[in-house]
């Protein structure tokens, strides 16, 4: 149970770091316009960051 509940937590920071660089780099730079797929895999990524911060009920 811990196992899993470390890979998730460690995820979840990844997820979180991930997100922060891709938004930064958006609002950086303007003149950037994000493929379809960059932006379904930032939706992903949230999905899956709210999924574990309630599944752990940091939110």
């Amino acid at each position: 149970m811990f196992t899993r509940a470390k890979a998730e937590l460690k995820e979840l920071v990844t997820l979180v770091a991930e997100i922060e660089r891709y938004d930064a780099t958006l609002a950086a730079k303007r003149d950037i316009i994000p493929a379809e797929e960059s932006r379904q895999e930032r939706r992903r990524k949230e999905m899956r960051n709210l999924e574990l911060l309630d599944k752990y009920e940091l939110v």
